[in-house]
Parts: structure tokens; C-alpha cells; sequence
């Protein structure tokens, strides 16, 4: 956990104050979603919030999966649209950056995704640069921007889900309202129940019905494990939507 109150040059009128926001916000620094905890400004009526990793991000950092060194900036030095190359998502703000020709771009949070992920029942998802098979969410080993993506897999190569395809699921319900920025938690779960997560997600055929079910129960599991890493720890609007995911 990082210092309470600091400040920072991306918004060095105010000092930010580390807070828990119950509602989503939008990142100022990297212009993506949260959830979890983040550096809010001590003024009410401004609306800046960051990332903690991206409040804290160094100016340059290393990753297995980079053979370099990757620099951070507060935008992409390239003009033009450009994509993260973990979750697919657009780089629209800080991002880390290789010094290849062709470099290769990653959101501050992304490079902090954790190496390995365990269920309550053991079973456990490795972080990988490229699908071994399949996604199970899209049916595809690239993204929706034809980029391989990052992916998280189960030890047996039966779990394999794009971060993109787990972060776009989210991002989709929050763009249509799913979360209600008002506080208004049952309004939510009322919104949450035209949700329906067995549409979103590809299944192998040729399974009887109770395997089907088992795989189904264990990719529900595993979806929001990979959330919680996404998006940080739970909040009230987010722990809604995961007991309906959940859910019979």
C-alpha cells in the first residue's frame, strides 16, 4: 500500500488522497477503468482520480515478458491510435514503452498483473504472453484489435481467457450502465439481472450436460479471479455483480 497523500505532477494543484470509491471511476492517467483502491483529489469538486499504479508509476520498469527496458510517458510519443499490448485496450494516457521501431505499449496497471492466480479450490492460472489454445470467451487466440494479448491459463490448458476479453466484458456493462454511479446499490443489482454471463462466454461442444455444468461453475470462478486482478480489490457495485455471476 502506498503513502496516503501525495502529490502529483500530473495534477500538481491539489494533493491526491488514497481512498476506497464504493462507485467505478475513470482513471485521469491512463483513461481507464477502476474499482479498487486510487489517489483521489482532496477536492470534492474536481474528479481526478489515479490509478495507484499509475501514481506510482517509475519512469522506467522491466517485465519478463519485454526483452527491454520500458520507459514511461504520459502519452504515447507516436501518433495515430495505438493499442496496450496486454489487454488490448486503446493507450490513450500513461503508458510504458519499448524502444523498438515498432514498439510495443502497456498500460502502468497492466505490467502489474500477477504472475500466477489460485481459486479457492486450487486451481491455478499462470499469466501468459500468448494463448495455448483458444480463448473461451471470444473462440479466437487473437483480441478484437488482432493482437495476441496476454492471457491467463489453467495449469491443464482447459481455462484459457484473453485479459482483453475478461476487461471488454466489464468495460461493455459499464458503458451500458450496469454501474450506477449514484451509490444506489440496489438499482444496480436490478440492472444486473438482465445480465446474462452464460451468453458471453464460448463452451467446448460435446460435453454432457453435467460436465457442461462443471466447466461452467469452474470458468465463472475463474472469470472473476482474473476480474479482481483487472480491476482491483471488490467494491459494493462490483461484489454485486460477482454474486450474480456467480449465481445459479
Amino acid at each position: 500500500m502506498g503513502l496516503t497523500k501525495i502529490k502529483h505532477p500530473s495534477h500538481s494543484q491539489h494533493y491526491l488522497l488514497l481512498k476506497y470509491p464504493q462507485e467505478p471511476y475513470q482513471c485521469n492517467g491512463c483513461i481507464g477503468l477502476g474499482f479498487g483502491p486510487c489517489y483521489e483529489c482532496e477536492h470534492e469538486d474536481c474528479s481526478f482520480y489515479l490509478h495507484e499504479e499509475c501514481a506510482n508509476a517509475a519512469p522506467s520498469t522491466s517485465h519478463p515478458f519485454s526483452k527491454c527496458s520500458l520507459k514511461f510517458h504520459d502519452k504515447a510519443p507516436q501518433e495515430g491510435e495505438r493499442y496496450c499490448d496486454a489487454c488490448g485496450e486503446d493507450v490513450s494516457g500513461f503508458v510504458y514503452q519499448c524502444k523498438h521501431k515498432n514498439p510495443h505499449d502497456f498500460h502502468p496497471r497492466c505490467l502489474k498483473l500477477p504472475r500466477t492466480l489460485t481459486t479457492e479450490d486450487g486451481l491455478m492460472l499462470q499469466l501468459r504472453k500468448k494463448l495455448p489454445s483458444k480463448c473461451l470467451y471470444c473462440g479466437s487466440r487473437e483480441t478484437a484489435n488482432r493482437i495476441q494479448g496476454w492471457c491467463y491459463v489453467s495449469s491443464s490448458d482447459q481455462y484459457c481467457y484473453h485479459i482483453a476479453c475478461v476487461k471488454n466484458m466489464i468495460l461493455e456493462k459499464w458503458r451500458k450502465g450496469y454501474f450506477i454511479q449514484d451509490g444506489n446499490v440496489k438499482a444496480s443489482y436490478l440492472a444486473l439481472q438482465t445480465f446474462n454471463p452464460s451468453r458471453e462466454i464460448v463452451l467446448p461442444s460435446g460435453k454432457s450436460s453435467s460436465k457442461a455444468k462443471q466447466i461452467w461453475s469452474t470458468a465463472k470462478t475463474v472469470i472473476m479471479l482474473i476480474i479482481s486482478a483487472l480491476f482491483g480489490e471488490p467494491t459494493t457495485l462490483i461484489s454485486v455483480l460477482v454474486q450474480h455471476l456467480l449465481s445459479s
